[in-house]
């Protein structure tokens, strides 16, 4: 069974470059490797084309930046494998990828989730409840029961669970999208597992060279509010960002000033 990595680049310098020397490195199963660049302005696509000519990748220029969803389903129109691997650039992989890709051909029902490691070696890629009000309750009280969402650095799923769940959502242009997917696999009721093999995620990939901090944090403001117009109502909105705002503050009780400023400014963001 072929899986069809794929990949979205746009300005993340060398590590594309790592990344794809880790799977060529590393991985044995029956791959091929699918790199769509949203027209990247550094070298980070023409240095992997000119640096990295193999077989098993293909390298898709889009000509301009559609963002991260639209890429996604771009790249994942030209695949050819049952399974698709949905892979940050700044990441890397190890061998023990092939084992979670005999689980995901053997398991095609289910969607795999590889927890990430980060620079530090502390593991980022946890579960995280569906950010509903009624749902964090459920989180709190009996885990089992919550409907759950993983960061999209790397997930593996069949294609046909892919179309099933919509695909990426291209109503975002970044942040929320994996949260909208998510959603979607949950509605359809697609199993989660989460992987064996770690993912060394490096961050530090383009949105961070792209943006300052005030403009990330208002672009994610942005999507979040699509997300809960798009799926639920602003009511939900408000609601959980206080109950995160109070869980925060009420770990950090010495920060409370300056962060209740802070959460104030932040509703007149991402409009």
């Amino acid at each position: 069974m072929v899986v069809s990595i794929i990949i979205v680049n746009y300005n993340t310098a060398g590590m594309l470059y790592e990344c794809l020397e880790s799977i060529l490195d590393n991985l044995t199963s029956e791959i091929e490797v699918i790199v769509a660049d949203n027209a990247s302005t550094d070298d980070s696509f023409s240095r992997c084309i000119a640096g990295l000519q193999n077989r098993k990748i293909r390298y898709v220029p889009l000509g301009k930046n559609y963002g991260f969803a639209a890429a996604n389903n771009m790249a994942a129109r030209k695949a050819t494998g049952e399974i698709l691997h949905f892979l940050n650039p700044d990441t890397r992989v190890s061998g023990a990828l092939d084992a979670d890709y005999a689980s995901a051909a053997g398991n095609p029902q289910c969607v795999y989730v590889n927890p990430l490691i980060n620079r530090d070696g502390t593991i980022e890629n946890g579960a995280m409840p569906l950010p509903f009000v009624g749902n964090i309750f459920r989180w709190i009280f009996r885990r089992q029961k919550a409907l759950r969402w993983y960061k999209g650095a790397s997930v593996i799923i069949s294609a046909e669970n892919f179309n099933k769940a919509g695909r990426w959502c291209e109503d975002y242009f970044m942040y929320a999208e994996d949260l909208d997917l998510f959603y979607a696999i949950n509605k359809k009721g697609i199993e989660i597992r989460e992987a064996s093999a770690p993912i060394f995620h490096y961050g530090g990939g383009s949105s961070s060279k792209k943006w300052s901090a005030v403009e990330r944090e208002t672009l994610v403001q942005r999507s979040t509010r699509l997300f809960y117009r798009k799926n639920s109502n602003m009511f939900q909105y408000y609601a959980v960002k206080l109950y995160y705002l109070l869980h925060y503050l009420f770990k950090n009780p010495r920060r409370i000033p300056s962060d209740i400023r802070a959460w104030i400014r932040s509703f007149g963001k991402g409009q």
